[in-house]
């Protein structure tokens, strides 16, 4: 159990770890290169370094030179077959963008398993698409569940509607493509985050792209290039709230990803009071990078609606860890997917605002925070990243003494939180 230090206010610039979702493609896309790629700037935390592992396991060369990682790929149609079940511990990108790529590699067979949280995470919605397309994977509970088994298999290209918003559906039909004998087109009826079609140009293959029209052709080789991953907006926004939460402080956040697909927080932010401003903004390897200048604010009442939901995904469990401080509360409908996370987030959400003194309610798709004082409590996470990052934001500026019951867990997305925070904390 760690007890959160308190925080009086802010001061400086801060350099944010690489994007976690960039790094996952980065690393499957440069290992089924032909060459050798260098990822500048990746995200190290446990999840990236489980793709990192498997890629090796099947073929890529993998070594660290001067800070970069450097993959020399194994080619898309030489894919190997591992000698040994694979191990995904707790991310679901690994699992569900591998199942794709996985499922094209003819007459080779491989077995995704993860750790407990993983095992309850639903993958039908994966492999649905993939069985449209040819593929042959089963799973426990009818397929619903890891582990997974997957023989790969030659597949063809479908036409397929995305009825759940889900980058990770979207990726592992693309990832899949790349190796079929024909083309695929994506429909999606709300746009997801874009990092997989853009890497995909990057190593040189075939996508287009026409507003929620995605269509991916086939390719016989990609190539290894180098790759910058920018900061991940996910951790710049836990840095951000405390920021404008906090008197008499003002922060710069360096060269983070401001995909628009990604950043739809800032809006929210803005429209509450927050005072954000992008500077330096510039694109680096197709993606959209700046500096993010924040200053103290007044948060007023944040209304999350059912068609923003999907677009602040990974963001509200911190809008709701800081409804107490907003004036006027927190509302969130249409986030149903929450439920389903690496841990019942809505719950967790709700239950700990309830422990330490704070007004809250649970519905099915979302919740209510009213604003208030934080009386102080124990914080359980459930070994849930975004939990503790979340909390932590909230301990760190509120009146009441907050407790987080393991820490660990930031280590799958944001390891290097407690020290960035100290490093950029007066007072």
């Amino acid at each position: 159990m760690v007890k959160v230090e308190k925080i009086k206010r802010v001061k400086g610039s801060a350099k944010i770890p690489g994007d976690k979702s960039i790094t996952h493609r980065a690393f499957i896309f440069s290992s089924i290169s032909h060459g050798e790629s260098y990822i500048k700037n990746p995200n190290m935390g446990l999840d990236t370094e489980r793709t990192l592992k498997i890629m090796s396991k099947v073929g890529a060369r993998i070594s660290i030179e001067n800070g970069e990682i450097k993959v020399s790929g194994v080619g898309l149609k030489d894919i190997k077959e591992p000698d040994n079940v694979l191990d995904t511990g707790n991310s679901g990108t690994t699992t569900r963008l591998l199942s794709g790529l996985f499922s094209s590699v003819n007459n080779k067979t491989f077995f995704l398993t993860g750790d407990d949280s993983l095992r309850r995470r639903p993958m039908k919605r994966v492999i649905d698409p993939i069985t449209l397309m040819g593929g042959f994977i089963i799973g426990r509970d009818n397929g619903k569940y890891l582990p997974l088994a997957i023989v790969g298999k030659e597949l063809h290209g479908i036409t397929y509607n995305m009825e759940i918003p889900s980058a990770q559906v979207k990726s592992a039909i693309i990832l899949a493509t790349l190796n079929a004998n024909s083309q695929s087109t994506i429909y999606e009826k709300l746009k997801t985050r874009d990092h997989t079609e853009i890497m995909l140009k990057e190593f040189g293959g075939k996508i287009e792209v026409y507003g929620n029209k995605i269509t991916v052709y086939p390719v016989e080789k990609l190539y290894g290039r180098e790759i910058f991953v920018p900061g991940d907006f996910s951790s710049a926004a836990y840095l951000i709230a405390i920021a404008m939460l906090l008197e008499d402080s003002e922060l710069i956040l360096k060269d983070v990803g401001l995909n628009p697909t990604r950043t739809y927080l800032i809006d929210v932010f803005r429209r509450s009071g927050g005072n954000i401003e992008i500077i330096n903004k510039r694109k680096v390897n197709g993606e959209d990078v700046g500096d993010i200048l924040v200053k103290s604010s007044v948060l007023s009442k944040i209304d999350i609606t059912k068609d923003e939901a999907p677009l602040l995904i990974d963001e509200l469990p911190l809008i709701g860890a800081i409804g107490p401080l907003v004036k006027g509360g927190v509302r969130v409908v249409g986030a149903t997917e929450l439920r389903v996370k690496e841990s019942d987030r809505i719950k967790l959400i709700v239950d700990n605002l309830k422990n330490i003194g704070v007004e809250a309610y649970e519905y099915k798709d979302g919740f209510i925070v009213k604003e208030g004082a934080v009386k102080g409590g124990i914080i359980k996470t459930a070994f849930d990243h975004r939990i503790g990052l979340s909390f932590a934001v909230l301990g760190s500026v509120c009146k009441g003494d907050l407790y987080i019951e393991e820490i660990d867990s930031i280590k799958v997305s944001f390891p290097e939180f407690f020290e960035i925070l100290r490093s950029i904390s007066y007072g």
